[in-house]
């Protein structure tokens, strides 16, 4: 017969038999859940490192592609800027270098209304011969035509004033570009 200690000790050394597998059991399992964990965490980790490669690849190709064509198209507005430097050089060349004399200036301020001079400075007299009323006529008409043209001239002026600022604008961000 087995005494009671010895039963004792063998289901205590049972259980621990038992317990010791089944915790051997359990690290085992879970350290091999760790570490397919750990290699699905990696497979994810080397996949996503490749696609950041790749998106930044990609970004810097498109960097590179807009970049050259920005470049080409500044190179084509600069292009376009000397084309139109040489076009208004070629231009201002042909024109004559005509002065207007400080004199006449006034009179075309006069004639062009500027100062508020009447059409006609003397009403012609009663009774005036054929010819003096013809020439006050004829006077009066280039008077006219003289206003016209000065207003004209003031517009073109002013526009090719514009035009001159634009111009130099244009050509300071063109110069400022090299």
């Amino acid at each position: 017969m087995i005494d009671i200690p010895t039963r004792v000790a063998g289901w205590i050394g049972g259980l621990l038999f038992v317990a010791a597998a089944f915790a051997g059991t359990w690290l085992h399992g879970r350290s091999k859940g760790v570490e397919s964990e750990r290699a699905v965490w990696t497979e994810r980790q080397i996949v996503a490192e490749r696609a950041a490669r790749q998106t930044e690849t990609d970004l810097a190709t498109l960097a590179a592609k807009s970049a050259a064509r920005q470049a080409q198209k500044e190179a084509l507005l600069r292009d376009q800027a000397n084309r139109q430097t040489a076009a208004w050089r070629a231009a201002m060349a042909r024109l004559r270098d005509i002065r207007v004399p400080a004199a006449v200036g006034v009179q075309l301020d006069a004639a062009g209304g500027l100062s508020g001079a009447p059409a006609v400075a003397e009403p012609p007299r009663a009774d005036p011969d054929d010819p003096a009323l013809d020439q006050l006529v004829r006077l009066a008409d280039e008077l006219d035509v003289v206003r016209q043209n000065y207003g004209i001239c003031r517009a073109n002026i002013e526009r090719l004033s514009e035009a001159r600022d634009w111009y130099e604008a244009l050509r300071e961000r063109v110069n400022a570009d090299r």
